[in-house]
């Protein structure tokens, strides 16, 4: 741990909630006689984000200047270990090539440098991914997974378009009913209450909550923030309001559908027949309720 790493990652400003908590994480890690080097998988419980979600952000603070990421593998083994992260203020920063920047993202201000060192070559934690170091020359350039497809962003907040607290309180309990890791009711409810009170729509907050829901659709719960935390740290700015929530392909969207018609006329459904990644692209789509599915008896 690097108090002046983590002092450093705090003052960043500008950044969305999501990406400051990564950036923060990674910060940490930092030890300043061996650098940064945290497994993918650590790095993302630290985060309580999956891993496509933090390769995501990395990719942002990467294009931001924030970090540069340098590949590495074993000299006996050739078996590859986790990614070296280095910062701005470390020496040689600046000789770490990086990835390509878009122009709307270019950093204006050169951050301040200071001491590099050479990694410790005793890692506990593994390889990132199984993908070669080098990029495939018949894939794209980057290794990180695209979850945003919409290139059109509606403002998140309007002016005093709050509702009525009845109207709030029926959407927080919608919010409860999709939100996959529950806790703190009390205080949920009250985040809840204060970002629809400064002017986010509740819609915004909604479909953010399905689409996370569906995003992380079969990973383990210790990748997923609480409900409390998600509201605190306003992760509904990470999702644009108006994008469906997408199925990995049609095959699902289509056995959505099917089954979501069968559950609301009440027909006979067998328990195994609507697996977890249909159920949660039918909650993602807001076809039915967490209710319904558990009425019939699908377990999530």
């Amino acid at each position: 741990m690097s108090h002046k790493a983590t002092n450093w990652a705090i003052e960043q400003r500008g950044l969305k909630p999501t990406a400051k908590v990564v950036l923060f994480h990674l910060a940490d890690r930092h030890n300043p006689d061996n650098g940064c080097f945290p497994s993918q998988e650590r790095l993302a419980a630290d985060c309580e984000i999956s891993r496509a979600s933090l390769n995501k952000q990395l990719a942002v603070l990467e294009a931001r200047g924030l970090l540069r990421r340098i590949q590495r593998r074993s000299e006996t083994t050739k078996r590859q270990l986790s990614t070296r992260y280095v910062f701005p203020f470390e020496d040689g920063f600046d000789d770490v090539p990086s990835a390509p920047t878009p122009v709307e993202n270019k950093p204006t201000d050169p951050a301040p440098q200071f001491g590099l060192e050479l990694p410790c070559p005793d890692s506990r934690h593994g390889a990132v991914s199984s993908f070669d170091a080098k990029p495939c020359p018949e894939n794209d350039e980057s290794r990180v997974q695209n979850l945003d497809t919409n290139l059109v962003r509606e403002p998140l907040r309007e002016p005093c378009v709050c509702g009525d607290a009845a109207d709030i309180e029926k959407s927080f309990r919608e919010f409860w009913e999709v939100y996959p890791r529950k806790r703190d009711l009390t205080k949920s409810k009250a985040l809840f209450e204060k970002a629809a009170q400064s002017g986010v729509r509740v819609k915004v907050i909604l479909n953010a909550a399905k689409r996370y829901r569906a995003e992380n659709a079969g990973n383990k719960a210790m990748y997923l923030a609480y409900a409390d935390n998600w509201l605190d740290a306003r992760r509904w700015e990470d999702y644009p309001d108006d994008a469906e929530v997408k199925a990995p392909n049609s095959v699902i969207a289509n056995v959505a559908a099917f089954w979501a018609k069968k559950i609301k006329s009440n027909a006979h459904i067998p328990q195994t027949a609507i697996s977890r990644e249909v159920a949660a692209c039918m909650i993602g789509n807001g076809l039915v309720l967490e209710s319904d599915l558990r009425r019939v008896g699908v377990t999530l």
